[in-house]
């Protein structure tokens, strides 16, 4: 296993994209401000993420992760080895075993999803990267909200969400079961699709990965509002490249099916902007001009909330220049 670990190490340092040379254009500042930390994380957790990216990264829940998946924690310990000299501020985390820094280990990975929930997405990539695998998580998902909800720059955003696929399935081998690696993968894909032809698109073959991996993340957990709002999305996005006749007899994809999906992400997360945004987005693919005003009913469901993060504000600031765009 040793053998096959450096194999990871070397492979991912080698081959994967350097698109932290990329200057990303910051989180606006004249949008509303956040300052969590790894100290205060623990107590907004729950409301963050729902209790679907994971357990709050503390000692015992490492422990946990490292004999669910043996292969990814030691794949960390050699990788930052790997990344000391690099990074010199963590070079204490390849001292000894990986288990005796479990605490601050724990606090890095805390600080990464600060950052991300605060809008310092390159910080939160460049931090979680550092750290290997559980730094995966805030890390690529911050650079997948930077690529969907600021990037403009059509080919920079594609670059970026393959660098998330590229990554989460290098990675899925050592926790093939690991729900936040499936998600993030099927997410890079879904984002590309939407700025693909209906023949691109096909081309590429994610339409049925992405299914397939909501499809078994959702049997897994009916109640995943992450995996059922962007399965409804991948849905309608299927309905407007190929047609309704095409998209239920090829890939199942039916309007009532995005409907009663995002009926069900509402009553499960009726405070998220994105439920109704992502909707709204739905509604549009699905019926073009005749969506409008469902698509308006929406958009003004969203209010005046108050966003618990930077990606709550981002959502909420794209759905009212949708809203903008369709008066």
């Amino acid at each position: 296993m040793l053998s096959r670990i450096l194999i990871l190490v070397v492979g991912l340092l080698i081959s994967a994209p350097a698109m932290s040379a990329q200057n990303w254009s910051g989180y606006p500042a004249t949008m509303a401000s956040f300052s969590y930390s790894e100290d205060n994380l623990g107590e907004h957790w729950q409301a963050l993420t729902d209790g679907f990216r994971g357990p709050l990264p503390t000692a015992e829940s490492l422990k946990e992760d490292a004999l669910r998946w043996p292969e990814m924690s030691a794949y960390t310990q050699n990788h930052l080895q790997s990344i000391a000299t690099e990074h010199p501020e963590l070079a204490y985390l390849a001292e000894g075993d990986l288990d005796a820094h479990y605490e601050s280990y724990a606090a890095e990975l805390r600080r990464a999803w600060s950052l991300l929930f605060n809008g310092r997405f390159e910080e939160a990539r460049n931090l979680g990267l550092a750290l290997g695998p559980a730094g995966y998580f805030p890390g690529l998902y911050a650079q997948a909200l930077h690529a969907t909800l600021i990037e403009t720059d059509q080919d920079v955003r594609r670059a970026l969400l393959e660098e998330v696929i590229h990554l989460t399935r290098d990675i899925m081998p050592m926790a093939p079961d690991h729900p936040m690696i499936r998600f993030g993968n099927a997410y890079g894909k879904a984002r590309i699709l939407e700025e693909l032809s209906a023949t691109e698109a096909m081309g590429t073959g994610y339409t049925s990965e992405i299914q397939d991996t909501l499809d078994a993340l959702l049997k897994e957990n009916p109640d995943n509002i992450y995996a059922i709002t962007l399965l409804a999305g991948v849905q309608a996005g299927i309905i407007e490249k190929a047609g309704g006749f095409i998209a239920r007899l090829t890939y199942g994809a039916k309007a009532s099916s995005v409907e009663k999906l995002f009926e069900k992400a509402q009553q499960l997360s009726p405070d998220y902007p994105g439920v109704y945004y992502e909707y709204a987005r739905a509604r549009l693919k699905m019926d073009g001009s005749d969506g409008k005003k469902t698509a308006l009913t929406l958009l003004r469901k969203i209010g005046d909330r108050q966003p618990l993060s930077a990606e709550e504000a981002l959502l909420i600031r794209a759905a009212t220049d949708l809203r903008e765009s369709l008066k």
